[in-house]
């Protein structure tokens, strides 16, 4: 103000009223290719489909945006897995490229290889296939949680490109196993001399077998397989909607499919049936229980065993995920503003009336939380240098993957029966 000011004035002199606000979990960055040229017929219609990403929500949305399930092409087929699983709450919604391109693939999807999921960044920076996952912040306002390439995660160098961005952008990512494997194959394949190569501890891959049969709708009256990733990753964010994010996917009906490729041994409180084994290696299954269809099976990423801390569990990593990203982009609003008393007395109060929220209600994300200031890391000369310390500590609400119960007989209850004396 250049001179006196004669009257009632509000000046503004706090941090704000900005609260902290939980990202989007329930989303999905898919990659592979569809029949886009028998849904849009000239190449300036089939452009705004091809190595774009393009949010799906609704399986209307996806038939007239990639069509119908056809032999050879993946995202049809993968919508509708995912579809299949939505509740009355839905699955989120669905960020889709695809890398077919008629005009390219001259000779039809075959021609699609590993260099077209993995994509590239262009000379001018403009990204393509997988790459296209680090767009997504700056257009969509958040990153994708799950990612998905069915049919293709057996390539060279896809799994590789799928483990750098999900810890890049904080996502899982779904792997299938091969067709045609037992589940002795499989955990085999755990180690060295497996037939295929599932030789990885990382908290953010998950394998999953077997594939699934379907109906197959390009051929009626016949069955196809279809990869098992799809439909895992639907039942999980049908989880989410219905549950939260902090719910395990285990333990949920699989929708849509006719049967399992192969049938997985599932015996309750037999601790060597094939369910049992395919679990304690890491693998998400499926078990059929009589009366009540197939469930996905396994509640730990490729982490597991070698990894024992709980963020194998795919419910903790999930909710870390969502309280960093919670807490960045809180923080984020207050970077290069002064570090005095007033801002960081705000900035710890709403971060821990979030967490607070967090750990109250029926159903609490949290069994404890919470966000401080740290008065011993930050110094005068971290300061004089911009650099202020934080502190979260945070403890998930754990999962009853195995409930013991101790049975023994108890001679004195049939004397208390019939009345007799002690």
């Amino acid at each position: 103000m250049s001179g006196p000011y004669y009257g009632v004035e509000v000046i503004e002199t706090g941090p704000g009223s900005s609260t902290v606000r939980t990202q989007p979990v329930a989303t999905v960055f898919l990659v592979g290719t569809a029949p886009i040229d028998a849904v849009h017929a000239t190449a300036q219609e089939q452009a705004d489909y091809i190595n774009q990403s393009v949010i799906i929500k609704t399986r209307e949305e996806a038939t007239a945006a990639f069509g119908v399930h056809t032999t050879g092409f993946t995202i049809p087929s993968a919508l509708d897995a995912i579809f299949d699983q939505a509740g009355t709450a839905g699955v989120g919604e669905v960020e889709v490229v695809n890398v077919y391109d008629p005009a390219v693939h001259t000779g039809g999807v075959g021609d699609v290889t590993n260099v077209d999921i993995i994509g590239a960044f262009s000379v001018s920076g403009k990204p393509s296939g997988l790459k296209l996952a680090y767009d997504s912040y700056q257009r969509f306002g958040r990153f994708a949680k799950i990612l998905l390439t069915p049919g293709f995660t057996g390539l060279t160098g896809v799994r590789a490109e799928l483990e750098t961005i999900c810890a890049r952008i904080r996502a899982r990512a779904i792997l299938d196993t091969p067709t045609g494997v037992t589940a002795q194959q499989v955990r085999e394949a755990r180690g060295p001399s497996g037939s295929f190569d599932l030789q990885f501890s990382n908290r953010r891959l998950v394998p999953v077998w077997p594939h699934m049969v379907v109906a197959d709708t390009a051929n009626p009256g016949q069955t196809r397989l279809d990869p098992y990733s799809a439909r895992f990753a639907g039942v999980w964010l049908r989880t989410i909607m219905q549950d939260g994010y902090h719910h395990s996917p285990s333990n949920r009906p699989v929708y849509g499919i006719e049967d399992s490729e192969t049938p997985v041994l599932y015996i309750p409180g037999d601790a060597t049936s094939d369910v049992q084994g395919l679990r304690d290696a890491g693998i998400v299954t499926v078990e059929e229980r009589w009366g009540k269809g197939p469930q996905v099976s396994g509640n730990r990423s490729s982490a597991w065993p070698t990894d024992t801390d709980m963020r194998n569990f795919l419910h903790v990593q999930l909710i870390e995920d969502v309280l960093d990203e919670g807490v960045i982009a809180f923080l984020d609003q207050h970077k290069d503003r002064n570090g005095n008393p007033a801002r960081i007395e705000f900035i710890e109060e709403q971060i821990n009336d979030w967490l607070k929220s967090l750990m109250t209600g029926d159903d609490p994300v949290l069994s404890g939380g919470q966000f401080r200031f740290d008065r011993t890391r930050t110094t005068s000369m971290s300061v004089a240098q911009g650099q202020y310390y934080w502190r979260l500590t945070y403890a998930p609400v754990g999962v009853m993957e195995r409930i013991t119960v101790d049975r023994n007989i108890d001679l004195n209850l049939l004397g208390n029966a019939l009345g007799l004396a002690a």
